[in-house]
């Protein structure tokens, strides 16, 4: 197709999404209606996030894959309390200029999303824009859904994953950096995976204090983890990706901001006892994953971490919206890059 949505208007776009919408199992309402209903089983989780062309969506990423990743975002906020997702409300703001294929390409990627974490897509509302704006409200249920609130002095704290893989992928998507030897890195940005089978694997269990998604950052997690349970964090094993890790000396990055301040990695990060690990993590072993041990939960409310023989005390966050305090991922990757004269791509 060739033609422009305002070519077809926002009822032509309505139809296309409500052909696609499934009716939920026992509800009375019927795709279209002004609302939806289904019937409750246990305990609601809901979440909402917001993906926005300008701060959102780097250089490389199609339609598709924005889309989808805007549908992970949620499923990771799910994932952290333990829920598992079942519902999906997504608000698309759209260019009049966008073309029709290009819309058909971003719904085909949310559709992707829904299909590898077995969502529905709901209801919604769509309206123009001066740029893409894509928000989707995620609905799950969980009878045990682990807070941030629960962290207590002598924790473990731990992640699922390691860390840097955001930060120097976006490095790479900004430069044009093309070496198959950094696909993965690329590929955390462009193809994000939420821990869900772990999130509700460690709720099942029980035995999490805390726990938060590290969309905003290590860092940010750890701050906001710290605020909402009244301690701090001392962080003596930083989980850095040796592909990362590697990538950042190559093109003179900092290792260090690369973890603690990348973003979106969309990897859990709890706080649960020292004599939970070794349970947690058999459990977890029979999806293929375990948790990471990175440091101890502190009574002096302030974050910590052991870095190069001396301890850093770490103030400033993660990204945050609004703010000149947030990560400016544009500039520092830019700077970067020019720091880095003498190395190749």
């Amino acid at each position: 197709m060739s033609n422009k949505i305002s070519d077809l208007g926002e009822s032509w776009l309505l139809k296309f999404i409500i052909d696609r919408i499934s009716k939920i199992e026992d509800s009375i309402l019927i795709p279209g209606d002004d609302a939806f209903d289904f019937i409750c089983h246990g305990r609601i989780i809901c979440s909402g996030d917001m993906l926005v062309e300008h701060t959102d969506i780097p250089p490389g990423m199609t339609l598709r894959q924005a889309g989808r990743k805007a549908i992970v975002a949620v499923i990771s906020d799910l994932a952290a309390k333990g829920a598992h997702p079942r519902y999906i409300v997504t608000q698309l703001g759209l260019r009049r200029d966008m073309m029709i294929d290009e819309f058909i390409e971003l719904w085909t990627g949310l559709e992707d999303a829904c299909n590898e974490y077995r969502v529905k897509i709901v209801g919604g509302d769509t309206n123009e824009s001066n740029e893409l704006v894509i928000s989707v409200f995620g609905i799950g249920f969980s009878e045990k859904p682990i807070p941030r609130t629960g962290a207590r002095p002598g924790d473990i704290v731990a992640t699922t994953g390691q860390f840097g893989t955001t930060y120097t992928g976006l490095h790479a998507l900004f430069n044009s950096i093309t070496d198959k030897k950094w696909d993965r890195l690329r590929q955390s940005v462009l193809y994000p995976r939420a821990k869900l089978s772990e999130g509700i694997t460690i709720a099942r269990l029980g035995l999490a204090t805390s726990s938060i998604d590290s969309s905003d950052g290590l860092a940010a997690s750890l701050q906001q983890l710290s605020q909402a349970s009244n301690v701090g964090f001392m962080i003596d094993k930083l989980p850095i990706d040796p592909l990362a890790a590697e990538y950042a000396y190559r093109y003179g990055l900092d290792v260090f901001d690369a973890v603690m301040f990348g973003g979106e990695e969309y990897e859990l990060v709890v706080t649960l006892p020292e004599s939970a690990i070794d349970k947690v993590n058999a459990e977890l072993s029979k999806i293929g994953s375990r948790l990471i041990p990175i440091g101890t939960t502190t009574e002096k409310k302030e974050l910590n971490v052991a870095w190069q023989g001396s301890i850093r005390k770490v103030i400033s966050g993660g990204w945050e919206h609004f703010t000149s305090k947030g990560l400016d991922r544009k500039r520092i990757i830019s700077d970067s890059l020019n720091r880095a004269t003498t190395h190749q791509k």
